[in-house]
């Protein structure tokens, strides 16, 4: 009975600690270009040795609602490896990030500047939506790639129900995504169900309070 105690006790410190962790690096992390506190979830355990060394090998990072310039990124995942942070739990680095970023399809609708538009997934690098410019409408087919180090062109590439040639410019746009928080740098991209999957990477980033 004393044993089942004692790991009991045992086993709450680990998650006090565990807690505690978690929520300084957070803390820590959403001040460099996060508007909101992202959650960070460390694996491993007994989690007690990973404070004492000020070490984790290996996190999960959530951040939800990111403004990124003219848009606001829905969502951030990113497998976090080799966190190292110093006493004080103010100042530390984070090895290796490798996540996605999801842009939504009403986001994207924003910055087509076409009102009304509603985007949804048309294949891996497409997607469609319904246009009306009051003399013609009809369903557009976008193409949507990667150009340059940090933006998306979204090109469309045939229509129903009236002429593209006539229309092309109006409905060609680009999407910037430089400054991303932590310094994250935009790799490649897809399209998903629920919008525009970016994915990010970043490797020694260091983060002050």
């Amino acid at each position: 009975m004393i044993v089942l105690v004692v790991l009991g006790l045992l086993f709450a410190l680990d998650r006090f600690a565990a807690a505690y962790a978690e929520s300084r690096i957070a803390g820590e992390i959403q001040k460099e270009g996060f508007g909101t506190r992202p959650d960070v979830t460390i694996h491993g355990f007994p989690f007690v040795t990973q404070v004492l060394s000020r070490h984790f090998p290996h996190a999960h990072m959530t951040a939800r609602n990111v403004g990124e310039g003219p848009i606001t990124i829905s969502r951030i995942d990113g497998d976090v490896r080799d966190v190292r942070i110093d006493s004080s739990f103010r100042k530390g680095t984070l090895g290796s990030v490798d996540g996605t970023a999801t842009i939504g399809f009403g986001e994207l609708a924003k910055v087509s500047d076409q009102p009304g538009l509603k985007f949804s997934a048309a294949g891996p690098d497409k997607v469609k939506g319904d246009v009306d410019f009051g003399i013609a409408s009809g369903t557009v087919i976008w193409q949507v790639t990667k150009i340059g180090q940090n933006q998306i062109r979204v090109h469309p590439l045939s229509a129903e129900g009236f002429d593209l040639s006539d229309l092309d410019e109006d409905l060609d746009f680009t999407v910037p995504v430089g400054g991303l928080p932590l310094g994250l740098t935009f790799q490649s991209l897809s399209v998903s169900s629920k919008g525009l999957a970016l994915r990010v990477t970043g490797s020694h980033i260091a983060f002050s309070g």
